[in-house]
């Protein structure tokens, strides 16, 4: 009679049924290995596990020549298929067998009910709206620095900086919280924050909550719901668009707090240019807005060619860099800018013409983004007037009609994410599983009917547990890595994140990412893949500097990290600054006429 495996293989040999990649010894070997340090390793984390020890596999087996980059391929595509399917068959099973203890950890009474700091005084809210260019920034200012303490929270650590200066211009000392850095002035009555770092126990007299039409926002709108619900503020004001009135209405009417609203009006008048400006029309103070950085690129090339070096801001650069290059743009040493839609929130510049170099954008270019970047032209105090309109070859209806017909107002749903001491209980609930078993059950058990909330979306946080589960970190640890600001759809970022998450798992110290020596040496970038390896390595760098916030003690090289931040930052800033490379320059002529039209 043939004896039968142990329990642990069957579990894995269960598991691994369907999968149509061959399995080997050496796989079968990483999940006992898995079981034999963990116990408690549920399923979900089995699975996760397996796949990376496969994946880890399936590269060496390339790199040796065992298999073709084809062959990897497509076995990785299999492996992929297996793992997302074995994932959504578990989370079903736990979806039946959990549903009351989850539901019942996830009312929208207890959600409230824990935020007991702002729940136990008596508040105020009190908002200000209208669009861009309206004061109502300078009048929230205002009253936060009369206030002998208080908290601006910003949805950018760049504003969060601008926040600390404008209330240092009147006179306030601030300190400055975010997610990569603590800049603690221990004289200071104020604190800057981004929104996501928001002190949630600390009674403040003012807080003021920057840019609040982003409670709608699917990805980080639980942060704004958070705050406007939690802040522990007698005044809560709250700074926006004037279609975030029925979301924050609908809040108030929650919370059972007065709401005072005051409206603001355009202290600028803004224009509409009827007709597209051609590129070689193009004049100083013009901001040319795209929507992807390859475009982004391809215009700065283009002024290049006619002498016209522009500043550059887009999502990837980081705040230094950004910084930087907005203060080019602001003192006239770069005339002309050219930005993706990260220019849409905060950045006082002094803009005379926004011009739409795409009237397109992946995941649609509504009218409350238009009306958001085109309201930056015309700065009150340095221009009279400001106008907004398109560059040659672009349609100019959709930004017409956003600006002629303002947009309808914002209905939601506002988004939610539990906290984490609820995520905690129900983990316990579930009996400490992986922080991929607790966030696959909430985002198939989160329901507030009829209460106007939707769960935020979880697909980053959903990546990152994967990350923790495969590393084999415990919940309460893997919870403190929700938020970490790393590009997992990178695989270089992601495969920096795992080593970094074993080796905290197994209590060893992590180093801080080292410099890309082989493209510092160069200078500056010679193209724009050059750059894009530059602002990965610095994102690196913010990513450590966020997770050393939270474990000193094993992120325990943030001054290195932040030594080489800063040398990326230069880099990049610099390349930025000189221009296009010869070779670019060169295909850039070589692709135009020679009236400066593209061929």
């Amino acid at each position: 009679m043939t004896a039968l495996p142990p329990p642990a293989r069957r579990r894995i040999d269960q598991l691994l049924s369907g999968l149509r990649v061959p399995v080997r010894r050496e796989d079968v070997a990483a999940g006992l290995a898995a079981l034999a340090a963990d116990s408690s390793l549920d399923d979900i984390g089995l699975v996760s596990v397996l796949a990376e020890a496969i994946r880890g596999r399936l590269r060496r087996a390339e790199a040796d020549g065992a298999m073709t980059h084809a062959e990897r391929a497509t076995a990785e595509a299999r492996l992929e298929e297996w793992r997302r399917q074995r994932l959504a068959d578990l989370a079903a099973k736990a979806r039946h067998r959990h549903e009351g203890e989850v539901v019942g950890a996830l009312t929208l009474g207890r959600w409230v009910a824990s935020f007991v700091p702002a729940r136990s005084i008596r508040r105020r809210i009190v908002a200000f709206l209208g669009p861009t260019n309206s004061g109502k920034s300078h009048a929230a200012f205002d009253l936060l620095a009369a206030a002998p303490r208080g908290a601006y929270l910003a949805p950018l650590r760049l504003l969060a900086w601008e926040g600390q200066e404008r209330l240092a211009e009147r006179g306030v000392r601030a300190s400055l919280l975010t997610g990569e850095e603590r800049r603690v002035d221990p004289e200071a009555t104020h604190v800057s924050a981004t929104v996501e770092m928001a002190d949630l126990v600390t009674p403040v007299p003012v807080a003021v909550v920057d840019e609040i039409q982003i409670l709608a926002d699917e990805d980080r709108g639980w942060a704004w719901t958070q705050a406007v619900v939690g802040l522990p503020a007698e005044t809560l004001l709250l700074a926006g668009a004037p279609e975030a009135e029925p979301l924050i209405r609908r809040l108030a009417s929650l919370t059972g707090e007065p709401l005072e609203v005051r409206r603001f009006e355009r202290m600028v008048p803004l224009t509409v240019l009827r007709r597209p400006v051609p590129l070689a029309r193009v004049e100083p103070g013009d901001a040319l807005v795209c929507f992807s950085r390859r475009d982004a690129f391809a215009l700065r090339e283009a002024l290049i060619a006619r002498g016209r070096p522009p500043a550059m801001v887009y999502g990837a650069l980081g705040p230094e860099v950004r910084r930087a290059e907005a203060e080019r743009f602001r003192e006239g040493r770069a005339p002309v800018l050219v930005a993706t839609d990260a220019i849409g929130m905060g950045l006082n510049l002094p803009i005379r013409r926004v011009l739409f170099a795409a009237t397109t954008k992946y995941g649609g270019l509504g009218p409350h983004l238009i009306r958001q970047i085109a309201g930056r032209a015309g700065r009150y105090g340095i221009y009279p007037e400001g106008f907004v309109g398109v560059l040659g070859g672009e349609d100019l209806e959709p930004i017409a009609a956003a600006i002629d017909h303002p947009p309808p107002p914002l209905e939601g749903p506002m988004r939610v994410l539990p906290r984490e001491a609820q995520l905690l209980e129900i983990g316990r609930r579930l009996g400490q599983p992986s922080l991929l078993r607790v966030l696959t059950v909430v985002a198939e058990r989160f329901r507030w009917p009829g209460a106007g909330f939707a769960l935020s979306r979880l697909d980053e946080a959903i990546r990152l547990a994967e990350v923790c589960a495969a590393a084999r970190l415990p919940l309460r640890e893997s919870l403190g890595y929700l938020g970490c600001p790393i590009d997992l759809r990178d695989r270089l970022s992601a495969s920096a994140l795992l080593a970094w998450a074993r080796r905290h798992a197994h209590g060893a110290p992590v180093s801080a990412p080292a410099p890309p020596r082989r493209l510092l040496s160069r200078g500056v970038a010679d193209d724009p893949a050059d750059l894009a390896e530059a602002e990965r390595s610095a994102r690196l760098c913010t990513a450590y500097l966020w997770l050393a916030q939270k474990w000193a003690e094993t992120y325990g090289e943030a001054e290195v990290a932040r030594a080489v931040q800063a040398e990326l930052n230069a880099f990049i800033e610099r390349s930025l600054r000189l221009g296009a490379s010869a070779r670019l320059r060169q295909r850039w002529r070589e692709e135009v006429g020679g009236d400066g039209n593209r061929k």
